[in-house]
């Protein structure tokens, strides 16, 4: 069976490297990026089946431009997508559902309540088709 596959952009590299380490503990093919640029890369090609997404990155797109960016291209509308944010994140719930993210999860949080978000999000859609 192949392994899933993760993307995970944020420019905070403990953040990086702890969801990362989450990942890989949980068997995860998982590949990692500082900004959108990078990350978009990295999207096209491993083709994820989840993109941990942060809302504010330094660069050319922010976190939000790249979700509508990749919501508009329409040929990753079966990735699910979670964004995260040390900001205020009732400011910012609305625009990234409605922008096409899953959930949004606040920073800081604790690995293992992360991935358990993630585990109910994927069971959730499973046998579903959207």
């Amino acid at each position: 069976m192949e392994p899933k596959r993760v993307v995970i952009i944020d420019d905070d590299k403990l953040v990086r490297r702890l969801l990362v380490k989450t990942f890989v503990e949980k068997g995860w093919q998982t590949r990692a990026a500082e900004n959108a640029e990078q990350g978009l890369g990295l999207i096209q090609s491993i083709k994820p089946q989840l993109l941990v997404l942060d809302i504010f990155l330094p660069g050319k797109w922010s976190g939000l431009e790249l979700l509508r960016l990749l919501r508009k291209d329409g040929n990753f509308n079966e990735m699910k997508i979670v964004m995260i944010t040390a900001g205020d994140p009732g400011r910012y719930l609305k625009l990234c559902l409605e922008a096409g993210a899953q959930i949004l999860i606040p920073k800081p949080f604790s690995p293992k309540a992360f991935y358990h978000q993630i585990e109910d999000l994927l069971r959730s859609k499973e046998g579903k088709n959207e």
